[in-house]
């Protein structure tokens, strides 16, 4: 079985399409913030990471390596409610 890449993962997550966690404004915080809490990142490629970023963020996102992924997204970790 494949394994599941990790905007299909999120978006089955929140029982979601993948574009509404784009469109969604508080879908798409809680996924980065999913993504920044996300156990054992290096189960997924640094490409990988870079493109689920992107799409969620709308801009190019690049991470030199996974240490950078959890400190692009501590900001959506915070939860502002």
């Amino acid at each position: 079985m494949k394994k599941l890449g990790l905007l299909d993962r999120l978006a089955e997550q929140h029982r979601t399409f993948i574009s509404n966690l784009r469109l969604q404004p508080n879908l798409k915080w809680e996924a980065l913030g999913d993504l920044y809490h996300l156990e054992d990142k290096e189960q997924y490629p640094l490409k990988e990471w870079e493109e689920a970023v992107s799409y969620l963020l709308g801009c190019e996102v690049r991470f030199a390596n996974y240490e950078d992924i959890g400190k692009s997204l501590k900001p959506f970790s915070l939860k502002l409610r």
